[in-house]
């Protein structure tokens, strides 16, 4: 395998023409107006470095408290631009989905175990069926948030409306392998580019453990029940080897986008109280009437329309207002002009 460095940015998903994008705070989330569908994104943190490979392996883990089980609608990665063949700028992809509820392979196992193990479905395509197949050109690479100091595009996302199961020959396993079982359960993947030249890029394990949750972005169900991405493990050729010291741990790096019916436009509501009172009277009464925690601290200075129901101990202090007049006659002094315009003070007599 072959080391690369990969930068920051933000790339916008690819959609069907019957999906829209919309930004939520917490992350990307696609919603099908078909069919009132949101598709939500598991985003890896990112990638400071990656490693080349020619595919991967990995399990998605629904979460115990989700009763119903998410339904894989596409995956976004990254595709090594060097690993393009020469005077060819296009690569094939494909994605395959285990037919069975689980792990690809012994969760027991050592790594380069080379003694039998209870199952591995590495290798092996009669226990996976294509769930999306289709071509990268070079110009389709964007830049994306997922990985860091890269210089050129590298992010591919498959749209939503070609992940979907693959019937060879009207061949019809009765698995939906794009659905991860529900309370915890799992479902594995394979992807792989074709030819074997081509190259994903993959974040090194450090002390992560094989089919270990790695850590996420924070986007996916606010109400705690998103899927989680497990550590899986890199090949080195297509197709996938039986071989098991081929293989090699590798953590997905980009994105995973699974199906959740659309959330209702709920009304906000505030945590708190406003700080201040509304200064206009509504136009229908309100179904109650607001009260105060406690007796205020001095008796009412007007009267009520009727008698209160707990009377207060002390009296009500009752002021009447009193308006009075009171007539001044005041001596001034009076000035008159003169011609000349020069003033003359009269006596109280004249």
């Amino acid at each position: 395998s072959s080391s690369s460095t990969s930068s920051s940015s933000t790339s916008s998903s690819s959609t069907s023409s019957f999906t829209r994008s919309i930004i939520y705070a917490n992350g990307q989330i696609v919603v099908d107006n078909s069919t009132s569908t949101c598709h939500l994104p598991l985003r890896t943190l990112p990638a400071q470095s990656t490693t080349s490979s020619n595919g991967i392996l990995f399990s998605i883990r629904s979460s115990p408290d989700d009763p119903i089980g998410p339904t894989i609608t596409s995956f976004g990665f990254h595709v090594d631009p060097n690993g393009f063949p020469r005077g060819n700028d296009t690569v094939r992809y494909e994605v395959h989905g285990l037919n069975y509820e689980g792990y690809y392979a012994d969760p027991t196992r050592q790594e380069f175990q080379l003694e039998p193990l209870s199952y591995d479905y590495r290798g092996d395509f009669v226990h996976w069926t294509k769930v999306s197949s289709g071509i990268i050109a070079r110009s389709d690479l964007k830049l994306d948030s997922t990985t860091v100091t890269v210089v050129e595009g590298d992010y591919f996302q498959i749209p939503f409306g070609e992940f979907r199961e693959f019937r060879s020959e009207g061949e019809d396993t009765g698995v939906d392998v794009t659905r991860v079982p529900p309370g915890g359960g799992s479902r594995s993947f394979y992807l792989t580019l074709v030819p074997t030249i081509a190259a994903f890029q993959y974040r090194e394990p450090g002390d992560w453990k094989l089919n270990e949750a790695i850590p996420l972005a924070g986007d996916g169900d606010d109400d705690g029940t998103a899927p989680s991405i497990l550590l899986g493990e890199g090949t080195v050729e297509y197709p996938f080897p039986d071989t098991p010291f081929l293989y090699a741990p590798k953590a997905f790096v980009g994105r995973v986008f699974y199906e959740r019916p659309c959330p209702s436009h709920a009304p906000s509501a505030s945590s708190a109280p406003s700080g201040r009172p509304t200064t206009t009277s509504s136009e229908r009464p309100s179904g109650r009437p607001s009260g105060s925690s406690g007796p205020s601290g001095m008796p009412s200075r007007v009267l009520s329309a009727v008698p209160s129901g707990n009377p207060s101990e002390t009296p009500t202090e009752l002021v009447v207002p009193v308006s009075s007049g009171l007539n001044l006659a005041l001596g001034l002094e009076e000035c008159e002009e003169e011609n000349d315009g020069e003033e003359v003070e009269l006596s109280e007599a004249e």
